[in-house]
């Protein structure tokens, strides 16, 4: 088989992706984290990069945030974004400014692939956010239209316990994990694709806001996932990765969340 292929159970119509090649891929959680790829002066270590912010030529150093093909991929299109040349920095330290370009560069990179399928943004942070390496990046998986993503629709933005010029910061009712806060644009029906400069400003401090916030209520430096919703009426969802998932959430795909997610959001919002 090839590096990675799609399968879809003929009963439930459930895809599934069948990806060997990732086994192979380095795992700091498995103490097996080699020479960084993703530090400045090791470019050669990865493959040949498709954007770069900075100055240098492709595969040298001399970059702010660099975006290359993924070693080990599952999608067709499947890209790494390395957020800075720094193996110690993260999305707890980055300036604003930093975290602004970071967005910036997840726009361009949405806009250069959304006529090829369902563009997938998705972060994690921590050992227990299945992180495999720590330098901080970010994956952008271009998924098939035609595969049916089972994500979470935006609703009511309900508890919503801080509103920038642009955003809501909520947590929903029905919120499946402990402290998960979404960010959701108040002009609806939009895509990621179509926020305009000042927006992805907006959005950016407003990650740092809710991250900081964070930090207080749980603790420093928790691990966590987020996502942008690849299609219209998107939001950005933060999940703190706090618990482990039982056999009952993982048979049934109903979660048991531990948290109020109205008490969550007072707590949020002092």
């Amino acid at each position: 088989m090839s590096n990675f292929e799609f399968r879809q159970d003929p009963l439930n119509r459930d895809w599934v992706i069948i990806a060997p090649l990732r086994s192979k891929r380095p795992d700091v959680a498995k103490g097996s984290e080699p020479v960084c790829p993703f530090c400045e002066g090791n470019e050669a270590l990865t493959p040949r990069e498709v954007y770069r912010l900075g100055k240098g030529r492709v595969n040298k150093p001399g970059w702010e945030i660099r975006v290359t093909p993924n070693k080990f991929p599952f999608a067709p299109i499947h890209e790494v974004v390395i957020h800075s040349p720094r193996h110690e920095e993260n999305f707890f330290t980055f300036s604003k400014s930093k975290l602004i370009k970071i967005f910036k560069v997840y726009r361009q990179r949405y806009l250069e692939h959304q006529s090829k399928g369902q563009v997938f943004i998705f972060h994690n942070f921590g050992k227990e956010g299945a992180e495999s390496l720590p330098h901080s990046h970010t994956q952008i998986a271009v998924i098939p239209s035609e595969l049916t993503l089972r994500i979470p629709l935006m609703g009511i933005q309900e508890n919503t316990f801080r509103a920038t010029k642009y955003f809501n910061l909520f947590c929903p009712e029905a919120s499946h994990w402990p402290a998960e806060v979404w960010i959701g644009p108040k002009a609806r029906g939009e895509s990621f694709g179509s926020i305009s400069p000042s927006q992805t400003e907006d959005l950016a401090k407003a990650v740092a806001l809710v991250l900081k916030k964070l930090e207080k209520f749980l603790r420093p430096e928790f691990p966590f996932n987020f996502y942008i919703y690849p299609a219209g009426d998107w939001y950005l969802r933060i999940i703190p990765r706090l618990k482990v998932l039982g056999g009952f959430e993982i048979g049934t795909n109903v979660f048991v969340n531990t948290a109020d997610p109205v008490s969550t959001a007072k707590a949020l919002g002092r």
